[in-house]
């Protein structure tokens, strides 16, 4: 069967059976759907979606009532080849705008309307801030509780109106003691005052502010002073606009009217939606919150889950060849119960938040009877997506994201642009967990099973120029994760840490048993006051990195090693890795224990003339501050480990530059004798199939 659509052409009061009989609607074309699939109607469904702008009022909601039939499907296609192609807008254009001054225009909406981003030609326009670019520094604690406020430099912060009337100012601040920039918040104030220089929220934030943390006031109109700001008067219900072109009217500037623009959402997960696709779609224009919490214990707050397209109690949906862009939080949520559902060929760029988010059960959440019942998130394809430009409002956001998911492939994307990881896999380390859940004690021999990140499959994803604004994280990272994931045969390179410290491979707190093999690791870099600290960064139980090639990253050392907050860091394998001019040191080891590796050998390190060395060893040097020669290390624990690692040239070949360069071996290479895998660098990143321009 197939229905078509036209906002154009078509008329709801049409069969859309033909072309020239188009439905002019979505929610028209949703409920012919429904009635044919009442009829217990089993076979393929085709939804042409002809070219132009569908603006909702809604979201497109999609449920069990829209699912195909058993072994079939109904698809949702985008028909236009020319470049207007098929937008499904979660927003409108807004009209009337009159001056307000030489530079700013103010226009009235509707009663009832709220704005927490805007958009002019498709490029994001932000609430008006201090400062534009970057961010004030926090001066130090406020008075009392310090989750609740700071003091600021005065001259740092302009004056601005803020009493009755005019509230809605915020504070995008990243909370940490003034030390830990690894979340953010965004806060509505409750008093400021530039006298004292103290500053308040209306409501706390979960870490302590002091000296140090980075801030930005915004959401005020005397900070509206350059193109492409905004200010909301909520009160009022008056937006004033400084456009970057002009004549404003020849200007298309879109305020949203939701935070999911598409949903398709069964009723339980006894009921689920399945068996629908989306596809040639540009799915654009959601909107952001007044406020934003950062994670509990890395699971998200409720009122965060929202995707250009959201799924939860899912199955069997497919969103590919889709451009999804300028979102208030993330492009793709799968919330909850999503199993077998596939995210391909997508071009997903200015979220504001994640890419793609994938969610599961919290420990504990839910009306489950086990752990295992809890284990509802799985076996999801994300593979050949180019994601791009994210956390454009939220700071610690990532190219891709699973908390609580496992057995999930993540292949082919190519992520760049992002202010902190590439691919981050969340879960809860044992340490943070409560005594028990789901009725059962949780001790250290079943805890994993309560962790149900794992068994994923991370390979020939390409990643670069990500950790933009943050620092403690990697590339790629993970912390309370579960067993079993696997992150093979990826490229990392063209990236760097712009202050504090950071990684690349970052196997952060309670990652344990991960396989870490056939990455290619190149031209990573320290930059401002920042520091690459390691290579790869293996905290945990039982990790096997192995077989990784290193090249050019400048870092104080390839392998670093830490035992941290309680939770153990033992039996790490480091076996046939080849590191060339990656790393002051060979091993950094924080806070050693004669159990830390399991096994060290067959390595190959190529630092020219420098000195190879190793810290973390002697005595009291805790914290990997004296470095000791290579060959006394291998002389340490009764010559236990690298007994046949070399300290030699790799015979290195270099084909290409930048982003596209190839590395291979010499056959002469000593890195063959050490048994070195050859490693096919042509399969990582986008296939030749994406369907989407890369530049």
């Amino acid at each position: 069967m197939e229905l078509f659509v036209s906002v154009k052409d078509g008329d709801d009061a049409n069969t859309g059976m033909t072309a020239e009989a188009a439905v002019r609607t979505l929610e028209r074309a949703r409920e012919l759907v429904r009635m044919k699939l009442a009829e217990a109607y089993k076979q393929d469904i085709t939804v042409w979606i002809s070219g132009g702008r569908y603006e909702l009022t809604e979201p497109l909601r999609l449920d069990e009532r829209d699912s195909a039939a058993d072994g079939y499907s109904v698809t949702y296609r985008g028909t236009a080849q020319d470049e207007e192609g098929v937008t499904i807008s979660g927003g409108s254009a807004i009209t009337g705008w009159e001056p307000y001054d030489d530079h700013t225009y103010r226009v009235r909406l509707n009663a009832g309307s709220a704005i927490h981003t805007l958009y002019e030609n498709g490029e994001r326009a932000w609430t008006a801030r201090s400062p534009k670019q970057g961010y004030h520094v926090v001066a130090g604690r406020g008075d009392g509780d310090s989750r609740t406020g700071f003091r600021f430099h005065k001259e740092d912060v302009p004056r601005f109106e803020h009493g009755p009337g005019t509230q809605g100012a915020q504070i995008h601040i990243w909370p940490g003691e003034g030390e830990w920039n690894w979340f953010t918040e965004t806060k509505t104030i409750d008093r400021i005052s530039w006298e004292e220089g103290i500053v308040s929220f209306k409501e706390p934030a979960p870490w302590g502010i002091d000296q140090g943390s980075r801030y930005r006031v915004q959401g005020a109109l005397s900070l509206l002073t350059e193109p492409g700001e905004y200010y909301f008067d909520a009160a009022s219900g008056e937006l004033y606009y400084y456009p970057r072109q002009l004549p404003i009217e020849e200007q298309v500037i879109a305020a949203p009217a939701m935070k999911r623009v598409i949903e398709l959402v069964g009723s339980s997960p006894d009921t689920p939606v399945k068996g629908i696709v989306l596809e040639g779609l540009t799915v654009e224009c959601s909107d952001y919150a007044q406020e934003y919490r950062m994670p509990d214990s890395n699971c998200e707050h409720l009122e965060s889950r929202h995707g250009l397209v959201y799924l939860e109690n899912a199955c069997g949906i497919s969103v590919r060849g889709c451009r999804l862009w300028n979102s208030g939080f993330s492009g793709i949520v799968l919330n909850g119960y999503c199993q077998g559902n596939e995210i391909s060929d997508n071009l997903i760029e200015h979220t504001g938040y994640n890419g793609v988010y994938v969610i599961g059960i919290a420990p504990g959440e839910g009306d489950y009877d086990s752990a295992e019942q809890a284990d509802v998130s799985k076996g999801n394809l994300i593979t050949n997506n180019l994601i791009r430009f994210g956390g454009e409002l939220i700071g610690h956001s990532s190219g891709i994201q699973l908390y609580q998911s496992g057995s999930n492939e993540v292949s082919h994307n190519e992520i760049h642009g992002m202010p902190r990881y590439g691919i981050s896999l969340k879960g809860l380390r044992q340490g943070a967990m409560e005594s028990s859940y789901y009725g059962t004690e949780v001790t250290w021999e079943n805890h994993w099973d309560f962790t149900h990140t794992r068994n994923n499959l991370i390979t020939r994803n390409n990643f670069w120029d990500v950790m933009k604004d943050s620092q403690d994280g990697g590339m790629l990272e993970s912390w309370g994760a579960g067993t079993g994931n696997r992150i093979i045969a990826n490229r990392f390179h063209h990236s760097g840490i712009y202050f504090s410290f950071g990684f690349c491979i970052y196997l952060d707190d309670a990652s344990d048993h991960y396989h870490v093999s056939h990455n290619v690791i190149h031209d990573l870099y320290s930059a401002g006051s920042g520091v690459l600290w390691f290579v790869v960064f293996s905290k945990g139980i039982g990790n096997r990195i192995e077989n990784n090639l290193l090249v050019r990253n400048d870092a104080r050392a390839a392998f670093g090693t830490q035992e941290m907050a309680g939770e153990e860091n033992r039996d790490i394998t480091i076996l046939r890795n080849l590191a060339v001019s990656s790393g002051d040191q060979l091993y950094h080891f924080v806070n050693w224990k004669d159990d830390r590796l399991l096994e060290a050998d067959f390595n190959l390190y190529d630092n020219g003339t420098k000195e190879l060395t190793v810290s973390g060893i002697y005595g009291d040097d805790k914290r990997g501050l004296v470095p000791i020669p290579w060959e006394a290390w291998r002389n340490m624990v009764d010559g236990k480990f690298d007994a046949h690692t070399l300290n030699a040239d790799a015979m290195l070949i270099t084909e290409g530059e930048g982003g596209h360069v190839q590395f291979t071996l010499d056959p002469a290479s000593p890195a063959f004798g050490l048994g070195w895998e050859a490693i096919d660098m042509s399969s990582m990143g986008l296939k030749e199939t994406f369907p989407f321009p890369r530049g």
